[in-house]
């Protein structure tokens, strides 16, 4: 895992918990990383789900609402890192269709050592369809912090519902802009939903 994300995780722990909070979190941590995370660098996924751990333990919160805050600080944090990678990209919708083939190809090229998490997405009509997520670690979580971080990112209303979930994979009924508050037009009904937008 590329340092650039344990980078994003220190800023989200200082700013939430507090200056050094990260740093007392990695001394507090049984890590296989001896040396400090550098963004350029490659870690061991292990070593940011042991400080997730640890962030959990250490601050009393639960593992899913701390996964999510974090994804949602990231999100914008990565759009900014790769603006020409969303170019005409302009809404969350097309984003999302995009992601795998777009997106995550692109990543790969500028680092072929990446290894992200892999995306298919169907779509159902008009700002609506279903995200697909195959990861090692199924951190569906984070996942729902990104869709957060993405209403954030482009100021319009994004409602989820993840749908099912299988090991580590699973799909997320996704419906942003005017279609969020329609009903579901994916299989089944949606009987609960979370929504963001930016004020």
């Amino acid at each position: 895992m590329k340092g650039s994300i344990f980078k994003l995780l220190a800023d989200f722990v200082d700013q939430t918990y507090g200056p050094d909070a990260f740093e007392d979190l990695v001394d507090a941590t049984d890590l296989e990383t001896a040396e400090p995370f550098v963004g350029p660098g490659n870690y061991p996924a292990s070593d940011l789900l042991a400080l997730v751990d640890t962030a959990v333990t250490t601050h009393e919160v639960e593992v899913e609402p701390l996964l999510r805050a974090f994804g949602r600080h990231s999100f914008p944090a990565l759009a900014r890192s790769v603006p020409t990678l969303l170019e005409g990209l302009d809404d969350p919708h097309s984003l999302l269709l995009n992601l795998e083939t777009v997106i995550h190809t692109e990543v790969r090229k500028l680092d072929p050592e990446a290894s992200p998490a892999r995306f298919s997405a169907v779509e159902h009509g008009p700002g609506v369809l279903t995200l697909n997520y195959e990861s090692d670690f199924g951190l569906f979580a984070l996942v729902e912090g990104f869709l957060d971080g993405l209403a954030d990112w482009y100021g319009v209303p994004v409602g989820y519902e993840r749908r099912s979930t299988a090991g580590t994979s699973g799909s997320f009924l996704v419906r942003s802009g005017d279609a969020v508050g329609a009903s579901a037009t994916g299989p089944g009904q949606v009987a609960t939903e979370s929504v963001s937008a930016r004020a």
